[in-house]
Protein backbone atom coordinates (compact mmCIF):
# COMPACT_ATOMS: atom_id res chain seq x y z
CA UNK A 1 0.00 0.00 0.00
CA UNK A 2 3.00 2.50 0.98
CA UNK A 3 5.94 3.18 -0.62
CA UNK A 4 9.75 2.99 1.47
CA UNK A 5 10.43 6.74 2.32
CA UNK A 6 13.90 7.58 0.98
CA UNK A 7 16.09 9.38 3.09
CA UNK A 8 17.35 12.39 0.76
CA UNK A 9 20.42 14.08 1.58
CA UNK A 10 20.01 17.87 2.02
CA UNK A 11 22.66 18.75 -0.53
CA UNK A 12 21.14 16.28 -3.65
CA UNK A 13 17.34 17.94 -2.68
CA UNK A 14 19.15 21.39 -3.32
CA UNK A 15 21.30 20.29 -6.42
CA UNK A 16 17.96 19.01 -8.13
CA UNK A 17 15.99 21.94 -7.07
CA UNK A 18 18.74 24.49 -9.15
CA UNK A 19 19.21 21.81 -12.33
CA UNK A 20 15.34 22.24 -12.66
CA UNK A 21 15.54 26.11 -12.64
CA UNK A 22 17.91 25.04 -15.23
CA UNK A 23 16.21 23.22 -16.89
CA UNK A 24 13.29 25.15 -17.15
CA UNK A 25 15.17 27.94 -18.70
CA UNK A 26 15.21 30.42 -15.34
CA UNK A 27 18.53 30.15 -15.78
CA UNK A 28 19.77 29.69 -18.71
CA UNK A 29 23.32 28.24 -20.62
CA UNK A 30 26.21 30.42 -19.61
CA UNK A 31 24.40 32.48 -17.29
CA UNK A 32 26.49 33.24 -14.21
CA UNK A 33 24.93 31.39 -11.21
CA UNK A 34 23.78 33.51 -8.28
CA UNK A 35 26.26 34.02 -5.48
CA UNK A 36 26.99 31.66 -2.90
CA UNK A 37 24.97 34.03 -0.21
CA UNK A 38 21.86 34.62 -2.34
CA UNK A 39 21.68 30.87 -2.98
CA UNK A 40 22.21 30.06 0.91
CA UNK A 41 19.32 32.81 2.38
CA UNK A 42 16.77 31.61 -0.61
CA UNK A 43 17.03 27.75 0.23
CA UNK A 44 17.39 28.17 4.13
CA UNK A 45 20.85 25.55 3.96
CA UNK A 46 24.48 25.94 5.12
CA UNK A 47 26.76 27.24 3.16
CA UNK A 48 28.41 23.71 3.15
CA UNK A 49 24.95 22.07 1.71
CA UNK A 50 25.09 24.52 -1.58
CA UNK A 51 29.20 24.11 -2.04
CA UNK A 52 27.82 20.27 -1.64
CA UNK A 53 25.26 21.06 -4.09
CA UNK A 54 27.19 22.93 -6.52
CA UNK A 55 29.85 20.05 -6.61
CA UNK A 56 27.16 17.62 -7.63
CA UNK A 57 25.56 20.21 -10.35
CA UNK A 58 29.34 20.42 -11.83
CA UNK A 59 29.68 16.61 -11.97
CA UNK A 60 26.25 16.08 -13.84
CA UNK A 61 27.09 18.69 -15.97
CA UNK A 62 24.45 21.35 -15.11
CA UNK A 63 27.35 23.95 -13.92
CA UNK A 64 31.04 24.43 -14.82
CA UNK A 65 33.44 26.60 -13.06
CA UNK A 66 35.16 28.63 -15.47
CA UNK A 67 38.98 29.79 -13.84
CA UNK A 68 38.67 33.78 -13.18
CA UNK A 69 34.60 34.01 -14.09
CA UNK A 70 33.40 31.80 -11.02
CA UNK A 71 30.45 29.21 -11.16
CA UNK A 72 28.42 29.70 -14.48
CA UNK A 73 25.22 27.11 -16.37
CA UNK A 74 26.94 24.90 -18.35
CA UNK A 75 27.03 25.86 -22.13
CA UNK A 76 25.40 22.73 -23.35
CA UNK A 77 23.47 21.39 -19.81
CA UNK A 78 21.63 17.78 -19.64
CA UNK A 79 18.24 17.42 -20.98
CA UNK A 80 16.76 16.15 -17.90
CA UNK A 81 17.21 16.23 -14.51
CA UNK A 82 19.84 12.98 -14.00
CA UNK A 83 20.64 14.10 -10.16
CA UNK A 84 18.00 11.66 -9.32
CA UNK A 85 20.61 8.54 -9.79
CA UNK A 86 22.66 10.61 -7.54
CA UNK A 87 22.90 8.59 -4.08
CA UNK A 88 26.34 8.98 -3.03
CA UNK A 89 26.99 10.70 0.52
CA UNK A 90 28.05 14.17 0.47
CA UNK A 91 32.08 15.41 1.46
CA UNK A 92 30.54 17.26 4.51
CA UNK A 93 27.95 13.95 5.41
CA UNK A 94 31.16 11.50 4.89
CA UNK A 95 33.06 14.15 7.63
CA UNK A 96 30.28 14.18 9.80
CA UNK A 97 30.55 10.37 10.20
CA UNK A 98 34.82 10.13 10.04
CA UNK A 99 34.21 12.94 13.05
CA UNK A 100 32.01 10.43 14.91
CA UNK A 101 33.60 7.01 13.83
CA UNK A 102 37.37 8.03 13.88
CA UNK A 103 36.98 9.92 17.32
CA UNK A 104 35.71 6.70 19.18
CA UNK A 105 38.11 4.61 17.27
CA UNK A 106 40.93 6.66 18.63
CA UNK A 107 39.31 6.68 21.82
CA UNK A 108 39.30 2.92 21.97
CA UNK A 109 42.66 2.55 20.72
CA UNK A 110 44.39 4.40 23.61
CA UNK A 111 43.67 1.62 25.92
CA UNK A 112 45.36 -0.89 23.34
CA UNK A 113 47.97 0.36 21.33
CA UNK A 114 50.85 -1.39 21.55
CA UNK A 115 54.67 0.78 21.18
CA UNK A 116 55.62 -0.89 18.08
CA UNK A 117 51.70 0.79 16.66
CA UNK A 118 53.16 3.88 17.96
CA UNK A 119 56.42 3.65 16.13
CA UNK A 120 54.49 2.87 13.11
CA UNK A 121 52.39 5.84 13.34
CA UNK A 122 55.47 8.15 13.90
CA UNK A 123 57.19 6.43 10.86
CA UNK A 124 54.54 7.11 8.80
CA UNK A 125 53.84 10.59 10.27
CA UNK A 126 57.50 11.60 9.04
CA UNK A 127 56.99 9.94 5.58
CA UNK A 128 53.69 11.95 5.02
CA UNK A 129 55.44 15.13 5.72
CA UNK A 130 57.99 13.98 2.91
CA UNK A 131 55.25 13.11 0.20
CA UNK A 132 54.45 14.65 -2.93
CA UNK A 133 51.36 16.22 -3.33
CA UNK A 134 50.45 14.15 -6.03
CA UNK A 135 50.37 11.21 -3.25
CA UNK A 136 48.56 12.73 -0.67
CA UNK A 137 44.82 11.92 -1.53
CA UNK A 138 45.54 8.10 -2.30
CA UNK A 139 47.06 4.68 -1.09
CA UNK A 140 49.54 6.83 1.21
CA UNK A 141 51.34 6.99 5.16
CA UNK A 142 48.10 9.30 5.93
CA UNK A 143 45.60 6.91 5.22
CA UNK A 144 47.90 3.83 6.53
CA UNK A 145 48.17 6.30 9.57
CA UNK A 146 44.28 6.27 10.30
CA UNK A 147 44.44 2.58 9.43
CA UNK A 148 46.84 1.82 11.84
CA UNK A 149 44.98 3.41 14.76
CA UNK A 150 41.70 1.41 13.56
CA UNK A 151 43.85 -1.76 14.26
CA UNK A 152 44.30 -1.15 17.03
CA UNK A 153 41.09 -1.28 18.24
CA UNK A 154 41.39 -4.58 17.32
CA UNK A 155 37.82 -4.57 16.36
CA UNK A 156 37.38 -5.82 12.58
CA UNK A 157 34.03 -3.62 12.20
CA UNK A 158 35.84 -0.37 13.00
CA UNK A 159 39.04 -1.18 10.87
CA UNK A 160 36.47 -2.24 7.47
CA UNK A 161 34.52 0.88 8.83
CA UNK A 162 37.56 2.77 8.38
CA UNK A 163 39.01 1.62 5.10
CA UNK A 164 35.70 2.45 3.53
CA UNK A 165 35.87 5.65 4.75
CA UNK A 166 39.30 6.53 3.09
CA UNK A 167 38.15 4.35 -0.17
CA UNK A 168 35.38 6.63 -0.76
CA UNK A 169 37.95 9.73 -0.66
CA UNK A 170 38.95 8.48 -4.11
CA UNK A 171 36.45 6.73 -5.75
CA UNK A 172 33.58 9.31 -5.50
CA UNK A 173 33.66 12.04 -7.86
CA UNK A 174 32.41 14.02 -5.27
CA UNK A 175 34.85 13.54 -3.27
CA UNK A 176 37.66 14.13 -6.04
CA UNK A 177 36.02 16.81 -7.14
CA UNK A 178 36.80 18.98 -3.48
CA UNK A 179 39.95 17.61 -3.36
CA UNK A 180 41.04 19.21 -6.59
CA UNK A 181 40.07 22.78 -5.21
CA UNK A 182 42.46 22.34 -2.29
CA UNK A 183 46.12 23.62 -1.66
CA UNK A 184 47.84 20.51 -0.40
CA UNK A 185 51.01 22.06 0.26
CA UNK A 186 49.90 24.60 2.63
CA UNK A 187 47.42 22.24 4.77
CA UNK A 188 49.71 19.61 4.86
CA UNK A 189 51.83 21.34 7.55
CA UNK A 190 49.19 21.36 9.96
CA UNK A 191 47.48 18.08 9.45
CA UNK A 192 51.47 16.73 9.90
CA UNK A 193 51.45 18.18 13.22
CA UNK A 194 47.96 17.63 14.08
CA UNK A 195 48.81 13.61 13.40
CA UNK A 196 51.54 13.99 16.31
CA UNK A 197 49.11 15.57 18.50
CA UNK A 198 47.09 11.99 18.00
CA UNK A 199 50.38 10.59 18.63
CA UNK A 200 51.15 12.18 21.99
CA UNK A 201 47.52 11.73 23.47
CA UNK A 202 47.89 7.83 22.14
CA UNK A 203 51.11 7.20 24.21
CA UNK A 204 49.39 8.98 27.37
CA UNK A 205 47.16 6.01 27.14
CA UNK A 206 44.55 9.20 27.32
CA UNK A 207 41.24 8.06 25.55
CA UNK A 208 40.09 11.02 25.88
CA UNK A 209 42.32 13.41 24.60
CA UNK A 210 42.74 10.70 22.16
CA UNK A 211 39.48 10.84 20.89
CA UNK A 212 39.66 15.44 21.14
CA UNK A 213 42.86 15.15 19.06
CA UNK A 214 41.04 13.04 16.02
CA UNK A 215 38.12 14.98 16.24
CA UNK A 216 40.07 18.41 15.97
CA UNK A 217 42.05 16.72 13.29
CA UNK A 218 39.25 15.68 11.04
CA UNK A 219 37.41 18.77 11.73
CA UNK A 220 40.16 20.92 10.71
CA UNK A 221 40.62 18.64 7.65
CA UNK A 222 36.91 19.69 6.75
CA UNK A 223 37.35 23.25 7.43
CA UNK A 224 40.48 23.67 5.01
CA UNK A 225 38.44 21.40 2.41
CA UNK A 226 35.22 24.26 2.71
CA UNK A 227 37.91 27.14 2.78
CA UNK A 228 39.62 25.75 -0.43
CA UNK A 229 35.97 25.87 -2.27
CA UNK A 230 34.89 29.25 -1.14
CA UNK A 231 35.25 32.32 -3.08
CA UNK A 232 37.91 34.30 -1.99
CA UNK A 233 35.46 38.02 -0.65
CA UNK A 234 33.56 35.67 1.05
CA UNK A 235 34.08 34.87 4.66
CA UNK A 236 31.11 33.95 7.07
CA UNK A 237 30.79 32.02 10.14
CA UNK A 238 28.15 29.92 8.69
CA UNK A 239 30.78 28.41 5.68
CA UNK A 240 31.20 25.82 8.60
CA UNK A 241 28.57 23.16 8.51
CA UNK A 242 26.47 22.58 11.27
CA UNK A 243 28.28 18.67 11.79
CA UNK A 244 31.71 20.63 11.61
CA UNK A 245 30.62 23.63 14.03
CA UNK A 246 28.81 21.39 16.59
CA UNK A 247 31.66 19.34 17.28
CA UNK A 248 34.36 22.27 17.11
CA UNK A 249 32.54 24.06 19.73
CA UNK A 250 33.19 20.96 22.17
CA UNK A 251 36.62 20.83 21.07
CA UNK A 252 37.22 24.88 22.05
CA UNK A 253 37.13 24.19 25.44
CA UNK A 254 40.61 21.83 25.47
CA UNK A 255 43.43 22.92 24.61
CA UNK A 256 43.29 21.09 21.38
CA UNK A 257 41.35 24.26 20.15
Amino acid sequence: MFKPVEQIPRYRLVAQQIAERILEGDLKAGQKMPAERELVEQLSVSRATVREALIALEISGFVENRFGAGMQVSTHPPSTNTLSALVTPGPFELLEARLLVEGETAALAADLITDAELEKLEELTEQMSGEHENEFWGDNADELFHLTIARATRNLALENTVLGFWRQRVQLPMWVKMHGRVNVARMKPSLVQEHRAIIEALRKRSAEEARLAMRHHISQFGIQLLEGWKEHDETSENSVSPALKRLAHTIESYRYS
